[in-house]
């Protein structure tokens, strides 16, 4: 594929008229289509190569202006303009239910050996009674529940507690959980799905580097009893439409293609999501956190293996590519973590076992707890004291912030990684700045010399005609 040229667009008025102004971006360009991205809004728009010279001769026509209005690149007295900053309403609610764990992953973040206590029904029901009166007071019927732990599936009375309590109140709970999947009996994996509870297995990928990373507590490898529950799973009624989840280290990235190879052929899943290690204090082996060359190598290897197992007749799709896809052709809101930058705090909360708040699962800093649910006080009260308040709320900046096309997808990244790597928000999430500034260009690559790749690799969710 050809490199895509690339230029920034400035502002102008239209015929000197001040009311009428096009607002810039960048440019993204191979001689015959044009992507342009505004970084300040996340908008984009796709034109051809006549409407492209058309704009950067200042003369857009009228049908080309009215495009562009839609798409946020226009300013005209009376039309509506594109948002930069997310108002405060969470939709997304983690529950800290357990820190008792059957494994001991080496990446963990947890402190295990230290505690193994399980949420109480007593403060379980009175965090489940103030979303419910949060949800009543925002108008809001359907919300979405993350239980964590610890392995979450210790505490599955307590899940299936969440979902009826919220149900009786009125309330629809689009459950995720993610588990090791050693607990997934039969009998549990028919009752999730008749639940319709959204399962995502971790897997780290192949038997060896699964095992080396993923064992049990007993210190005993537990590939075997992950694979039996994912089994379970499927005869349960989820066929291969479940989730994976694979933490990717060091160890992992000599076996990328063999891994990618394992979930198309062998499992034959047809979406996982593959997560870089984050650095932490208490992470066992330091040596498993990718340096930014790695990164760069995984993210370019990455993209390219999914390609070609799609042409060769395996439908699988990584679900961060398919977010960043969609961050750049439709403004994507769904991820709260990489679609407008951490949405900690706005679009989502988190719950530990006393009933703490936190911005989300950053619940082992206890100064960083926005308030509680004991306190009396609203959700949304809460939550504008903290941002006002708290360095967990501040901008997030690097100088290569400055004209970044993807600022507006990155915001700095993951404020909990940087928290856990360096003990306070300050600057940028590293990780994240090198994945963006590898990734999205790849993909704008693949939008303007492969536009048909669009379509397979989100799942008919965007294609362009």
């Amino acid at each position: 594929m050809h490199n895509p040229t690339t230029e920034i667009l400035k502002p102008y008025s239209i015929n000197n008229d001040n009311k009428i102004e096009f607002v810039g971006g960048h440019g993204f360009s191979n001689h015959k289509r044009h992507l342009i991205l505004n970084r300040e809004f996340g908008s984009s728009i796709l034109i051809d190569h006549e409407h492209y010279q058309q704009l950067k001769n200042k003369i857009p026509t009228d049908d080309l202006q009215f495009k562009l209005i839609q798409r946020g690149f226009m300013k005209v007295p009376g039309s509506h303009e594109c948002q930069s900053e997310e108002s405060i309403l969470p939709k997304f609610f983690i529950i800290d239910l357990t820190q008792a764990c059957n494994f001991r992953c080496t990446y963990c973040f947890r402190h295990l050996e230290k505690e193994s206590k399980t949420i109480s029904t007593k403060v379980l029901d009175s965090i489940i009674d103030y979303i419910a009166d949060y949800c009543g007071k925002t108008n809001q019927r359907e919300i979405h529940i993350q239980p964590w732990g610890g392995e979450p599936l210790i505490a599955w009375d307590k899940i299936c507690r969440i979902q009826d309590r919220l149900k009786g109140k009125g309330i629809t709970s689009i459950i995720t959980i993610e588990s090791n999947a050693s607990l997934i009996t039969k009998k549990l994996a028919k009752e999730a799905y008749q639940r319709d509870i959204r399962i995502g297995v971790s897997i780290d990928g192949l038997e060896e580097i699964h095992n080396l990373q993923r064992r049990l507590a007993n210190g005993k490898p537990s590939y075997d009893k992950m694979i039996q529950g994912m089994m379970n799973l499927r005869e349960g009624g989820y066929g291969i439409r479940h989730g994976i989840i694979s933490v990717f280290t060091k160890n992992s990235l000599p076996h990328l293609e063999e891994m990618l190879e394992f979930f198309a052929v062998e499992l034959k899943v047809d979406r996982f999501k593959l997560n870089i290690v984050k650095d932490s204090p208490v992470m066992k082996d330091k040596g498993l956190c990718l340096s930014n060359s790695e990164i760069k190598d995984f993210q370019l290897r990455l993209l390219k293996k999914l390609i070609e197992l799609n042409k060769r007749g395996y439908p699988i799709i990584e679900l961060n590519v398919l977010d960043k896809l969609q961050n750049i052709l439709n403004r994507n809101k769904s991820n709260i973590c990489i679609s407008r930058g951490c949405m900690g705090g706005k679009k989502m909360i988190a719950f530990d076992m006393d009933g703490r708040i936190f911005p989300c699962d950053i619940t082992d800093y206890k100064e960083e707890a926005v308030g509680s649910i004991f306190d009396g006080k609203e959700l949304i009260t809460l939550l504008e004291k903290a941002h006002k308040e708290k360095d967990f709320f501040s901008e997030k900046t690097s100088e290569l912030c400055t004209d970044c096309p993807w600022w507006f997808f990155c915001k700095g990244g993951c404020t909990t990684a940087i928290k856990y790597k360096k003990g306070v928000v300050k600057g940028v999430d590293a990780a994240e700045c090198v994945s963006n500034r590898t990734l999205y260009p790849e993909l704008v690559k693949l939008i303007l010399n492969e536009p048909e790749m669009v379509k397979v690799l989100t799942k008919n969710k965007l294609e362009i005609v």
